[in-house]
């Protein structure tokens, strides 16, 4: 069970002295926590991890902050860390977009281009802030979907439209091209505000 998702922001916490200075920590599941004077922390009995725990964040009764990091060393903070959005959170999505052009080719493009605009627009607010965040999520969109990623149809007189739909594991696809665009060595000093 992973104890770091199941604490809340609110816990009971009770001190005492164990030892010169230590504190407890009585956590909401019931374990204990202690806090020793050199900023590191243990359990107060044994306790198995499965590695894939996080730092946690108390709130104590006084209003600070305690992080519990995973190393077991711990210290006050000025709050809890935004959290990252998930892969559950990830919506699927889809943008449609339609053009009339002098061949069917150019209408095709077009219709795409603007379906592809619009996923960009749409996933901006998940993507990794940056001046080129457009640019890369539109780049990301045209690689996760490949040449036959869109679906077509048309109309009488050189319209096409365009349909993309994008799953949320696709959309996490994207979103992570982003950021390794972003994080990229040659892209350090054009990403920074």
């Amino acid at each position: 069970m992973r104890w770091f998702r199941l604490i809340t922001a609110f816990l009971f916490v009770s001190i005492s002295s164990t030892l010169a200075g230590d504190m407890v920590l009585t956590l909401d599941d019931g374990r204990e926590a202690i806090l020793h004077d050199d900023n590191t922390w243990g359990f107060a009995q044994f306790s198995v991890t499965d590695g894939s725990e996080e730092d946690l964040y108390i709130t104590v009764d006084n209003g600070k902050t305690i992080c519990l990091k995973t190393d077991y060393t711990w210290e006050y903070s000025k709050g809890k860390p935004v959290q990252k959005k998930s892969e559950k959170e990830l919506p699927s999505v889809y943008a449609n977009g339609s053009a009339t052009r002098p061949t069917l080719d150019q209408a095709v493009q077009t219709a795409i281009s603007q379906a592809v605009e619009r996923l960009t627009t749409k996933l901006l607010p998940y993507a990794k802030k940056s001046k080129l965040t457009p640019k890369y999520l539109t780049a990301c969109i045209k690689n996760e979907i490949g040449e036959n990623g869109a679906e077509t149809s048309y109309k009488p007189g050189w319209t096409a439209q365009a349909k993309i739909t994008l799953s949320s594991a696709q959309v996490k696809n994207i979103i992570e091209c982003v950021a390794t665009q972003i994080e990229a060595p040659g892209n350090q000093e054009t990403t920074k505000k």
